[in-house]
């Protein structure tokens, strides 16, 4: 029986009851101490601990990315904290004596960031791609009532560029996050290449993966970063967290950003989305009767499992929208990312280098041997399961950069629409970045996509020049001048980096 809604935060006046009270409810926990199960660093901690953290529990460190618990782990995550945040609610209710209750009817919003498609003129008014107002503003009414913003807002972390250092000294997100015009472009957030997959979750073949929606089979494993992401994980969920970063950035740190627990609330909701359009779960028992180890909002420990978060509503709680914000067909389909490189190399550049965050890096490729005769087989299909993988190796970074970088092919005359025909796909450095330590193992990993199809339609389209086959990486949100400035005097800017692309064939 559904007894709660979660509403769309990007159609809420800034204090609607549903945010103010999640923000006094973030604030009750934050008051807490860390070794209290129901504390925001506590909470924050079952995602990933930042080094500060001296505390350690069983419960730590748990976030599993890249395998098919990704999606039912995050749901049983938000689902409990949303029940912390209400019991607190209920809390604060009491002792100021508010009635009717709130907490009775309260449920954790989502940020739909998809839900407004792309504007042809520049954006000038708020769009779903910012961050909801109440994450923006340092200050917050201090009753339900009020209208001046007057105490301390527990949804607002500031924006700042950090260097590695003193990434971890507090919270912070992206240099320019808290704005109000668009902080995320369409692309990195459109869902429709997820929503339209039919398969929950698949295993890989040679050297591929067949794309899904939940992020490939591990078994029993709560794997972190070492398999095929979904299409739902990629995008929107990677970029997302590197749109925003800092904190939210850093698997160590992204829980403790109170959008964090929005945007999950969201992928959520495309979840049960999903399920409306008569798709299926995995019906594996090893899927099915995994346990997690989450904490209720007494403190107890709680061991549910997937087949105890099913269906379309599958607690008590249900979303007021499924069919808003759940993507638009782009003009192009992208490549579709692959899990690791193929066995025989074609063209390759070894240049170690430092991604520019304000534009293109540009990296020309080698050809070797006969690279250009297979090539053309592998298009042609003469060669049967053969197909191009091209492989940019070894990403990481020091700090989180703030923005997913778009990859082109051979894109003459510098045209960077991720929306054209030379457009690849996505690199997030979420999960990448060395702040991370040696969090899960994940501090760095190769991005791969099956270009086969592209080049060979760019072919037919004549669009594909001869000569060395040029890769163009370019970050998706460019630091501006302005804050170029801002960022050279307060820290130098973030070093995303590569080892080396490939092209390679199975």
């Amino acid at each position: 029986m559904v007894t709660f809604v979660r509403q769309d935060a990007s159609r809420l006046a800034a204090w609607d009851p549903a945010l103010y009270w999640y923000a006094r409810g973030v604030g009750r926990m934050q008051q807490r101490p860390a070794t209290d199960p129901t504390s925001w660093v506590f909470q924050g901690c079952i995602h990933g601990v930042p080094p500060a953290i001296t505390e350690t529990h069983e419960a730590f460190n748990q976030c599993p990315h890249g395998g098919w618990f990704f999606l039912p782990w995050h749901r049983g995550y938000v689902y409990y904290f949303e029940r912390i945040v209400r019991a607190a609610i209920k809390e604060i209710a009491a002792e100021e004596g508010i009635t009717p209750d709130p907490s009775a009817t309260w449920a954790l919003p989502y940020w739909n960031y998809a839900l407004d498609t792309p504007d042809p003129n520049p954006v000038e008014d708020f769009t779903s791609r910012a961050l909801p107002e109440a994450f923006r503003t340092p200050k917050m009414p201090a009753s339900p009532e009020a209208v001046e913003l007057t105490v301390d807002n527990p949804l607002y972390v500031p924006d700042a560029q950090v260097p590695p250092a003193a990434f971890w000294n507090a919270p912070h997100r992206a240099l320019g996050k808290n704005s109000a015009f668009e902080v995320l472009p369409y692309t990195d957030v459109n869902p429709f290449r997820a929503m339209s997959q039919t398969f929950f979750s698949a295993t890989r073949s040679r050297q591929t993966v067949q794309p899904s929606f939940g992020s490939e089979i591990s078994y029993t494993s709560m794997d972190h970063f070492r398999r095929g992401f979904g299409e739902l994980e990629n995008v929107p969920h990677n970029q997302v967290h590197g749109g925003v970063g800092g904190w939210m950035g850093s698997v160590r740190g992204a829980a403790r950003d109170p959008i964090f627990w929005l945007h999950h609330s969201n992928i959520d909701r495309l979840w049960s989305s999903w399920l409306s359009k008569d798709n299926r779960n995995p019906d594996d028992t090893s899927w099915l009767d995994h346990q997690f180890m989450f904490f209720d909002e007494n403190g107890d420990i709680q061991r549910p499992t997937p087949r105890d978060f099913l269906g379309i509503e599958p607690v008590d709680y249900a979303y007021d929208a499924l069919t808003d914000g759940t993507g638009t067909q782009p003009a192009v389909v992208p490549p579709a990312p692959v899990t690791r490189a193929g066995e025989r190399v074609l063209a390759t550049a070894n240049p170690r280098q430092v991604l520019s965050v304000h534009g293109p890096t540009e990296v020309s490729l080698e050809p070797v041997g006969d690279a250009g005769r297979v090539m053309e087989a592998a298009t042609a299909g003469d060669v049967p399961e053969a197909g191009l993988i091209l492989t940019v190796h070894g990403v990481r970074t020091d700090v989180p950069p703030g923005t997913p970088f778009h990859v082109f092919l051979n894109n003459p005359g510098g045209e960077l629409d991720p929306a054209g025909p030379y457009f690849v796909g996505w690199i997030s450095f979420f999960g990448a970045a060395d702040v991370d330590g040696d969090l899960h193992d994940h501090g760095g990993h190769d991005v791969s996509f099956d270009v086969t199809d592209q080049v060979r339609r760019l072919r037919e389209q004549g669009l594909l020049p001869d000569g060395p086959v040029t890769v163009s990486i370019v970050p998706s949100i460019p630091v501006p001048a302005a804050e170029s400035a801002r960022a050279a005097a307060e820290a130098a800017d973030p070093q995303p980096s590569f080892e080396r692309v490939s092209l390679t064939t199975a």
